[in-house]
């Protein structure tokens, strides 16, 4: 009897063995597949981000290139700002002068009046 529960014991500790060995054999066979799936998964992140890359590095030469224009085009602006002022300055001065022309009065004179009047003021014609 004991030898019978002997090889109970032998046989109950045997089957657990193999049972813990399959289960063990099927959780590595299943972390494997796991290692594979994030292998690739971590490929494909790997080809996105090098494309996310090229695609930054254009972005940031299409800015500096807008930055540079920009640049350019306010510098332009500025020119021309000055120059605006400088014709309005100029538009102001021609219209103030024509006010000035038109409020002077006119005197009809004839060349001996005006000759009198310079003579007058020590100015003789000739």
């Amino acid at each position: 009897m004991k030898l019978y529960i002997a090889l109970a014991a032998v046989s109950l500790f045997t089957a657990i063995m193999i049972g813990s060995s399959l289960w063990s054999d099927q959780k590595i066979a299943k972390l494997g597949r796991e290692l594979e799936t994030a292998k690739q998964a971590a490929k494909i992140s790997e080809a996105l981000a090098r494309e996310l890359e090229l695609k930054a590095a254009g972005y940031k030469h299409k800015i500096e290139y807008l930055e540079e224009s920009l640049s350019a085009l306010s510098l332009i602006a500025n020119k021309q700002d000055g120059e605006l002022k400088t014709l309005k300055t100029d538009t102001n001065d021609a219209r103030l002068d024509v006010r000035r022309a038109r409020t002077v009065q006119r005197i009809e004179s004839t060349t001996a009046e005006l000759c009198t009047k310079l003579a007058a003021l020590g100015h003789a014609c000739d």
